[in-house]
């Protein structure tokens, strides 16, 4: 995955032997606030946006924006 994890939210779970990779929405939401009332579709939004930044096209003030729309 290219992502930086600047949010340190990648966690990893182990299935069967098998090892998968996930960005936590509840681990970001430690460095980006509550979470929880953000629409589902923002909440897809802001998993991609985790997924993909790399401080070039994502950054972290992308993944800000999301959390704070809310606000």
């Amino acid at each position: 995955m290219p992502s930086l994890d600047s949010l340190k939210s990648l966690k990893t779970l182990d299935i069967d032997n098998k090892t998968y990779h996930y960005f936590s929405l509840p681990e970001a939401a430690r460095s980006l606030g509550d979470l929880d009332k953000l629409p589902m579709s923002l909440k897809v939004l802001l998993e991609n946006l985790l997924r993909w930044e790399d401080n070039k096209t994502v950054t972290g003030n992308d993944l800000k924006a999301i959390a704070d729309w809310l606000t």
